[in-house]
């Protein structure tokens, strides 16, 4: 039962962590497009 309990946790956590990467990566994103409109240059 405990066992259950802390593989629910972890695809909890682990499914809070991708949240947290994809938006980080999205944020990214936004930044190299707006830095790539400011400088012709990139």
């Amino acid at each position: 039962m405990r066992r259950g309990h802390l593989v629910h946790f972890l695809c909890a956590v682990q499914v809070d962590y991708n949240d947290q990467v994809g938006e980080a990566l999205a944020n990214m994103k936004a930044m190299c497009q707006v830095i790539r409109l400011g400088m012709p240059v990139c």
